[in-house]
């Protein structure tokens, strides 16, 4: 009975084996993906390009951000910096438990996207810290607030007026 047991386990895991996705190496060999690896190549987001994260016109350490708001002297955080933890959190696809949804493909510029993109962004930012909103407000980056509103993105913000009717520059 324990012979049967296991020539049926072995089945089971050759069956299984067979059945993972085959992953062709760049020097030709094709290779069977463990179930993990087979998942992780669907889900992983290749890195944020810089060119989808405006630059903030708020400069850290300014202590005043949109409309006059107190922001934290450390907010926002240096792009590096952002770019970085975002590429983090885009790879986890959460940030501390919560979902965001951020396209990495630069070529991909409908107004939905761009709206997943800015709360993702926005997300991180109030994050920033590792802990549950601990981090920067919104007040501290304009240009996300207003991409996450119209699905517009910008790129060079600096130097724009807010206009606070409009609800953007």
């Amino acid at each position: 009975m324990q012979f049967l047991s296991t020539i049926t386990a072995l089945s089971l895991l050759a069956l299984s084996t067979s059945a993972l996705p085959t992953i062709q190496s760049t020097d030709g060999i094709a290779v069977r993906a463990s179930p993990s690896a087979a998942k992780s190549n669907t889900t992983t987001a290749s890195a944020v390009s810089p060119t989808l994260v405006p630059v903030f016109s708020i400069k850290t350490g300014s202590l005043k951000g949109l409309n006059g708001v107190a922001i934290p002297a450390v907010c926002p955080p240096s792009r590096a910096d952002f770019i970085a933890k975002l590429n983090t959190n885009v790879a986890a696809g959460n940030v501390l438990g919560t979902p965001i949804t951020f396209n990495t493909n630069a070529a991909v510029q409908d107004t939905n996207t761009n709206k997943n993109r800015a709360t993702a962004m926005l997300i991180t930012l109030q994050n920033f810290t590792g802990k549950k909103g601990v981090g920067c407000p919104a007040a501290s980056t304009p240009e996300l607030l207003t991409q996450q509103k119209t699905g517009v993105s910008g790129g060079d913000w600096d130097g724009m007026e807010w206009d606070a009717e409009f609800g953007g520059f």
